[in-house]
């Protein structure tokens, strides 16, 4: 009869650092006819154990062992096959067995041992053990020897002890420790007992901190998912450990396993499932885990212009009361000026906190039974007013085709209006009609806005001063707004027949006398530098 199966704890046996089998009082028992992977040897024991005349193999070192304790159920004969998890004919595993009735404080002499070494042998493969082919029962060391032995005739309540050696390679190549056992045979050993679970279901413990004090730590009933592991097994004592070394020795149990406060979070505890009268056992784990009732809403970052031009601005934290809370109303939301006074709960911001550009810390906390709380950050921008220098070029005199255009070096940053229109990116401005308009220049950070009125103008081609009543002088709309500008008009020979400013008027008389009909010139000269040059007609 073969049988290999993959035991719950192999996983356990391959983190050699934690845990040493290398002694006979460590030695792994071996129950349920399962066989092992995972295994490693790694570390030497008690020499004195194995050697002073204890085995026939002519080794007289011991270099990386690895205990197993063989208790026998029922009789018949026993085998196994022990592979290398790397194929490679210099790896090369040694092997001694003590029984049939052997105790660690009595071992006798070897009854097998196998010291031949796989590439001096010209063996094919580096696997060794015992089967029903062979018909010695040592062999070795070096080339002598075939890596097999007769396996042996047992009895129910004997006890054996396999020891496996990894010895040191003399040629250099770097071994690997791990390897496989696969049982071969008809005896059998005792049963394992089972963590029985037949729905699958999860059996980690998860729960609020309900204890008052918001630590992320409360009482746990370990043994919640006893009943149902134990599944009434006879001889069966279950225990909870706080590592693998202590789960795998039995050492330092869990004294209180119903009422535990867990020591991190989340928290791996280790079950033990052993049977009293075999020593066997299995193990297990799962995780228990303090969950937060509260989860942070994202909260708006908060910006502010420096209109007082001191670097600072007061804001109003509580704006992100709501968000923070994200919907739940048993919570309290606190402020704070770094992430550890927030942690600690120290130094709480007032609500209208006047500071710098800075980060924010909020915490978010519950006021239910269940306790927990959330921490989460924004920032505040005081944003410094800005120069905006611009310059305008206007385009007028005309019918239809008047505009206005703002010019600066960094537009992008900036939005543009005019009179009542929106604000926009666009900087021109067309199809103005003559008269007063205000441009607006605003920052797209909002912190400033600036303005300026312009006047569009234009001057009428002619007037007639005919006694009607009806467009009787010359003058150019507008221009009273600006009231210092200098109109000069002048005949076709260029003699100056009147002046005026900019609320003015000619009637079409020089000396009281009336001008005939014709052509007039004109010269205007604003207080900006700007001069404007035209003609236009009298008509009587």
């Amino acid at each position: 009869m073969k049988t290999q199966f993959t035991l719950i704890m192999l996983i356990l046996f391959g983190i050699s650092p934690l845990l040493a089998q290398n002694d006979c009082s460590d030695a792994i028992t071996v129950c349920g006819n399962t066989g092992f992977t995972g295994l490693n040897a790694t570390g030497g024991g008690n020499i004195d154990e194995i050697f002073n005349g204890n085995n026939d193999c002519s080794v007289t070192s011991e270099a990386n062992s690895l205990w197993l304790r063989l208790p026998i159920n029922t009789s018949g004969t026993l085998g196994f096959t022990l592979t290398p998890l790397n194929p490679d004919i210099d790896i090369d595993f040694d092997f001694y067995i003590f029984g049939p009735n052997a105790t660690c404080g009595n071992l006798g002499h070897t009854i097998r041992c196998s010291t031949t070494n796989p590439a001096a042998a010209g063996s094919s493969s580096n696997q060794t053990g015992m089967n029903d082919v062979e018909t010695d029962t040592s062999e070795g060391p070096g080339e002598f020897g075939n890596n097999f032995l007769q396996w042996l005739t047992v009895q129910a309540g004997e006890v054996y002890y396999l020891v496996i050696d990894r010895p040191i390679n003399p040629s250099g190549v770097t071994l690997d420790s791990d390897f496989s056992i696969e049982w071969t045979g008809t005896a059998t050993f005792y049963a394992s007992p089972e963590f029985v679970n037949p729905q699958l279901q999860s059996t980690d413990i998860v729960k609020c901190d309900d204890d008052a004090i918001d630590d992320q730590m409360t009482l746990f009933d370990l043994t919640t998912n006893e009943t149902m592991f134990l599944a009434g097994q006879p001889d069966v004592v279950l225990t909870y450990h706080h590592n693998i070394n202590d789960v795998i020795t039995g050492e330092n149990p869990i004294a209180n396993p119903s009422a535990y406060t867990n020591t991190s979070n989340p928290e791996t505890i280790y079950m033990r499932m052993s049977r009293t009268t075999t020593e066997c056992f299995v193990t297990d784990q799962f995780e228990i885990e303090v969950t937060n009732p509260v989860t942070a809403g994202e909260p708006d970052n908060l910006e502010l212009c420096d209109f007082n031009e001191t670097g600072k601005q007061k804001f109003n934290l509580t704006t992100n009361d709501a968000l923070i809370r994200n919907g739940n109303s048993s919570t309290s939301v606190t402020y704070y000026a770094s992430q550890s006074n927030a942690q600690q709960k120290v130094n709480p911001l007032p609500g209208l906190y006047e500071t710098g550009t800075t980060t924010i810390w909020a915490r978010l906390e519950s006021t239910a039974t269940c306790q927990g709380h959330d921490i989460v950050s924004f920032t505040v921008t005081v944003t410094p007013l800005p120069d905006i220098i611009y310059t305008l070029d206007v385009k007028d005199l005309t019918e239809d085709d008047n505009s206005i255009a703002v010019v600066m070096d960094n537009e992008q940053d900036y939005e543009f209006a005019i009179d009542n229109s929106s604000f926009s990116d666009n900087p021109l401005f067309t199809r103005l009609e003559t008269g007063p308009h205000t441009v607006y220049i605003k920052a797209k950070s909002g912190c400033k806005t600036v303005s300026e009125e312009v006047i569009i103008l234009n001057y009428p081609k002619f007037f007639t001063p005919n006694g009607d009543n009806e467009n009787e002088v010359w003058r150019i709309p507008y221009l009273n707004l600006h009231p210092n500008a200098q109109v000069t008009i002048f005949d076709r020979y260029g003699k100056i027949i009147t002046g005026f400013t900019g609320s003015g008027s000619w009637d079409g008389t020089f000396n009281d006398s009336k001008l005939p009909s014709t052509d007039y010139w004109f010269v205007l000269q604003l207080t900006t530098g700007r001069i404007i040059r035209g003609h236009f007609s009298m008509i009587r």
